[in-house]
């Protein structure tokens, strides 16, 4: 599980500020090498780390009846012909935890290959919701590929929590993978997105993993 550094404080809207006089500073002299103060300096540097902090606190509980909801979702995207991969992203807001968007993946009857349900799930909220989702988490039955792990960063997302992992993905693809179902995999795990992103949340992997690994062989019916 990853761990969160999430105090709130007035200090990002001072790192704010500070990045802000920079780029005013950068502006109004185009031709001069622009020295900034040290204090100014101190403030960019922890302004990607700090700035804007998660609200998902890292004791967080993932309920069950989320990833079912997302699991049903991977059932109903393989019924019409497409990847058994579900998502779900929920809001967590004055002790309550709601279903804000569901869906199925889509890459196949899409025609994208980059149609990723938990993608697209982001996207989706973020329409109505802002750029920045400190206060959601991305429930998913498959672990997040770089992609989507790398759409959870510039997203912010308060918090993930997924089934099988991208080494299950892997080593079901090796073994029963098809011409039509291939189950391709990107050993990153998220995690280590998440790191490199330095957008410290909490991750909880493994979560309901035996009832979704079961929908690598679920058949339409």
């Amino acid at each position: 599980m990853g761990r969160a550094d999430c105090s709130c404080s007035s200090g990002g809207e001072y790192r704010q500020a500070a990045y802000e006089q920079v780029i005013v500073f950068l502006l109004d002299r185009p031709h001069a090498v622009a020295q900034p103060t040290e204090e100014q300096v101190s403030s960019l540097n922890n302004l990607a780390v700090r700035y804007d902090p998660c609200m998902i606190a890292a004791s967080y509980k993932p309920k069950k009846k989320f990833m079912q909801l997302a699991i049903a979702e991977a059932k109903r995207a393989r019924d019409r012909g497409d990847y058994a991969i579900g998502a779900v992203v929920t809001r967590v807001t004055d002790g309550r935890e709601v279903v804000i968007a569901s869906a199925g993946n889509r890459v196949k009857t899409s025609g994208s290959s980059i149609k990723h349900v938990e993608l697209e799930t982001l996207k989706y909220v973020s329409s109505g919701y802002g750029r920045y989702l400190t206060e959601f988490v991305l429930y998913t039955t498959h672990e997040p590929c770089a992609m989507c792990a790398g759409a959870c960063v510039w997203a912010r997302i308060g918090a993930v929590v997924y089934g099988v992992s991208q080494e299950d993905i892997a080593t079901y693809g090796r073994k029963r993978g098809t011409e039509e179902y291939k189950w391709r995999a990107c050993l990153i795990p998220c995690q280590l997105v998440f790191e490199k992103g330095n957008h410290a949340i909490p991750v909880i992997g493994g979560f309901l993993r035996d009832e979704c690994k079961k929908l690598f062989g679920y058949r339409a019916r």
